[in-house]
């Protein structure tokens, strides 16, 4: 499986999106929840805060300084109370009495809320303590400071926020390799269906698409596209069935009649058989142009696939441009190859060899007088070979790329000029698909070029 193939497939991107959506919104979710249990939880700090400041200043003010260090006292024996600190201080903050050596540096929290850090010091190491704490003025003078530790809240926080992230992380993670393998399952199936239509696409209908493993609404669509092949294939015997007998009722009588016209031409004074002679070309362009649409059905429906075999191309261009060359000085047409050593392909020899005439031909007939033609063949990293046929013709509009590989069409330019049925890149056109390549029409500046890579 193509690693790069599945991490740009739709199905992983659509599977990472909705990862990465849904582990934002838990996230945010878990975020709120934690917001809103720390601001309950604070409340609940600041109340205790409240009612401490107040029960000691009760103490203060009915059992005086005695009664408050003794509750401070049994305050510090109590376990589960050991987080509160106290200080009671005079008018300019010396300290009477409390927990706390000196009043602390601290920071504004607003309604008279303060934080302060407090470090406590003990055989083997120290440790800081944050601490909220609110002051209260005494009405007898003086300042009483009441403090709750709320280290266990930062213990908290942290531990929330880094469960948050490596539960975000992990679902990432775990939803990125789920989709890896489900996007590896969908190529898998989709890679399967695209093997076989590419054999059916390259003419062999009678390749079906296989169900597999398939469910549901891929298995129907499967099981639709196996039924319209069995109609096309259906259609396509239909059209091979009357191309066989335009082939038997009209060929043959066809043939008969150029035979029959040929003997005449014999039996016939001088002045008359250039008449003759005119008919039997006429046959003959006749019966080209009815081979031709018979060789572009049976290229269509491939039926030449069993004749391939290696076939060294280096020596078949070889031999074209050898074929063209008279036809080239004639003209005065400078016609080159390049290249095409060693380059090998299994293929139809006689198809490619008709390809290449086609097209040669095509670049020869439509080059001025003193032009020039070149024919270059090459390989890539893969072994496919790649064909270039480039002339300093009039070209082809952009427009009219595409039209010039149905039957029968023709440039307006070119009608008129030059003989031709308007079949000859059609056919060209049905060799390189049969053969899973590619055709592309390009500019040469001027002129054409026309690349054919074999697949």
């Amino acid at each position: 499986m193509n690693l790069r193939a599945v991490l740009t497939s739709l199905t992983f991107r659509f599977m990472l999106r909705y990862v990465l959506v849904l582990s934002v919104a838990v996230f945010a979710v878990m975020a709120l929840l934690y917001g809103i249990f720390t601001y309950s939880y604070f409340q609940e700090l600041q109340d205790a805060v409240v009612d401490e400041l107040d029960t000691v200043s009760l103490i203060y003010s009915g059992q005086g300084l005695s009664g408050v260090e003794q509750y401070i006292v049994d305050r510090e024996q109590d376990g589960e109370s050991r987080r509160f600190e106290y200080l009671l201080t005079d008018e300019s903050y010396s300290k009477i009495t409390g927990t706390l050596v000196r009043w602390p540096e601290y920071r504004e929290l607003g309604d008279g809320w303060m934080a302060f850090g407090l470090t406590l010091t003990g055989f083997d190491d120290s440790e800081s303590e944050e601490l909220l704490g609110r002051p209260l003025a005494l009405p007898q003078g003086g300042f009483l400071l009441a403090a709750l530790r709320y280290n266990e809240v930062i213990e908290s926080a942290r531990l929330v926020f880094t469960t948050l992230v490596r539960t975000m992380v992990a679902t990432v993670l775990l939803g990125v390799i789920g989709g890896f393998f489900a996007a590896a399952n969908t190529l898998r199936r989709i890679d399967s269906v695209n093997e076989g239509i590419d054999d059916i696409v390259h003419g062999d209908l009678s390749q079906r698409i296989p169900l597999g493993d398939s469910v549901g609404n891929v298995r129907r669509l499967i099981e639709n596209f196996n039924s319209m092949l069995d109609q096309t294939e259906s259609l396509m015997h239909g059209v091979r069935t009357v191309s066989d007998n335009i082939a038997h009722d009209l060929r043959t009588p066809l043939t008969h009649i150029r035979n029959n016209l040929t003997r005449l031409k014999q039996n016939v004074p001088a002045d008359s058989g250039e008449d003759v002679q005119a008919i039997i070309d006429e046959c003959d362009d006749i019966l080209s142009t009815f081979n031709a649409l018979l060789r572009i059905a049976q290229l269509e429906a491939g039926n030449r696939i069993s004749t391939f075999s290696r076939v060294n191309l280096g020596e078949l261009v070889q031999d074209v441009v050898e074929l063209y060359e008279p036809l080239a000085q004639e003209k005065s047409v400078a016609l080159q190859c390049q290249g095409g050593e060693g380059v090998c392909w299994d293929g139809d020899r006689d198809l490619i060899f008709q390809m290449l005439a086609n097209l040669l031909d095509n670049a020869v007939k439509y080059t001025e007088t003193g032009g020039r033609v070149s024919v270059s063949l090459s390989a890539d990293e893969d072994g496919h070979p790649s064909i270039e046929v480039a002339d300093s013709g009039p070209g082809i509009p952009e427009t009219d790329r595409e039209n010039v590989f149905q039957r029968f069409f023709r440039l307006e330019s070119s009608r008129g000029k030059q003989p031709g049925s308007g079949l000859g890149l059609s056919l060209v056109k049905a060799v390189v698909t049969l053969h899973r390549g590619t055709i592309q029409l390009l500019d040469n500046h001027p002129g054409l070029r026309v690349e054919v890579t074999l697949g």
